[in-house]
Parts: C-alpha cells; sequence; structure tokens
C-alpha cells in the first residue's frame, strides 16, 4: 500500500508543477522578454530529468511490487485449494482413490500421512510469515522425524535424495526439513516406533481375499 499511494503522490506534485511553472516564471521575471525565463528553464532541464526518472522508477516498482502481491495472492489461494482436497479425502476416504496410488504403504493408514501433510504446511506458513525463525523451526522437525512415521512421509514424498539450497525463504525451509531428516536417520531408530491403528485392523478384507 505504501508504494501505490507514494506514486500517486510524486504524479500529483509532478502535474501540479508543470501547470504551474509559467506563472510561476511570469512572477518571478515581469520582464517581458521571455529568453530570459527560456535560460531559466533550460537550467532547470536536468533537475526536472532526474524528477521524471525518479517518477519512473517510483511507477515502475509500484507495478513490480503489486506484481508480487498478486503472485503471492494466487499461491496461496491454489494451496487453500489443495487443503480443502486434502480434508475432503480425510474426511470421506472414497475420495483417495482419485489421487491415484496410495499416499502411504500398504498396511499404514493414509490418514497419518495426510496429516504429516497439514503439520508439515503449518510450520512451512508460519515460517514464510516470520511467526518462528530457524531454531523453532529445527527444534519441531527434530521432534517431528523423531517418530517412524513422518520419517516414513518424508521419504516416500519429499525429494531428499536431491538435494538443492534455495536462496527463497520458502526454499530455505525444505532445505532445513531435508537437513533435520537426514540428521534424524544418521541418528539412528526414532524413539517412537509405528503404533498399530485400530482403524487397520477394523478394516474389511478385499473381495478377492474374501473370495478366497
Amino acid at each position: 500500500m505504501l508504494m501505490p499511494a507514494l506514486t500517486l503522490i510524486v504524479f500529483a506534485g509532478s502535474t501540479v508543477a508543470v501547470i504551474a511553472s509559467p506563472a510561476v516564471m511570469r512572477r518571478l521575471y515581469s520582464d517581458t522578454d521571455y529568453s530570459v525565463i527560456a535560460d531559466v528553464g533550460q537550467a532547470y532541464g536536468g533537475a526536472s530529468a532526474v524528477v521524471a526518472c525518479i517518477a519512473l522508477f517510483v511507477v515502475a516498482a509500484s507495478i513490480l511490487l503489486q506484481y508480487r502481491q498478486l503472485k503471492e495472492v494466487r499461491r496461496d489461494a491454489a494451496a487453500d485449494f489443495a487443503e480443502d482436497l486434502v480434508l475432503l479425502a480425510m474426511k470421506d476416504p472414497k475420495y483417495r482413490q482419485c489421487w491415484g496410488s496410495r499416499v502411504a504403504p500398504d498396511g499404514v493408514d493414509e490418514d497419518l500421512f495426510y496429516y504429516c501433510s497439514k503439520v508439515i504446511k503449518n510450520w512451512a506458513r508460519l515460517w514464510a510469515l516470520d511467526v518462528i525463525d530457524e531454531a523453532q523451526a529445527r527444534e519441531y522437525l527434530r521432534s517431528f522425524f523423531d517418530s517412524e512415521v513422518p520419517r516414513m512421509f518424508w521419504e516416500k514424498h519429499s525429494e531428499w535424495h536431491r538435494r538443492k539450497h534455495g536462496r527463497r525463504r520458502r526454499e530455505h525451509f525444505r532445505d532445513l526439513v531435508n537437513d533435520e531428516y537426514l540428521r534424524a536417520l544418521r541418528a539412528g531408530p526414532p524413539s517412537r516406533s509405528r503404533e498399530y491403528c485400530e482403524a487397520i485392523a477394523e478394516a474389511p478384507t478385499s473381495p478377492s481375499r474374501s473370495a478366497s
């Protein structure tokens, strides 16, 4: 909001200055010889060019800022839509088959992987908003990967084996997650093993198995 307001102020000031300059010149130079006024105008020509360049820069910066803001809004809208799809799949499991293959290995409740995804996305948003710093993020991730299910989730649904080092803040968070995941693997088995879910135990057998 600051840049568009500054653009409007600069534009309005420049317009007023251009319109009022003849009257100001007449008051300063009562002589009817306009050659004197012309000489003064030439003297201030360089300053006018500098002002024009500054105004053009402010306008360009405002357009760039608005473009970035629009891009952020679109990205957030896409993230919210993807979040709605995940919530729908969690509430009604029949929609999970529309995502393709299972998001979790056989014998692992898919809800656990969906939930892990939501946990990571929540921390990523907090990181993007500067709500948490690197120390807090690493602390959360160390605890996260001290459980077997999050390790299984990140191994299957990330590119930890093709590590990249991005300069953007969002990419830096991805690097933090990969670092803490690999650190957890080097530290040994997690303190919390995968727990057997009652939902899997109560799940009906497939028709092929029941027929046999």
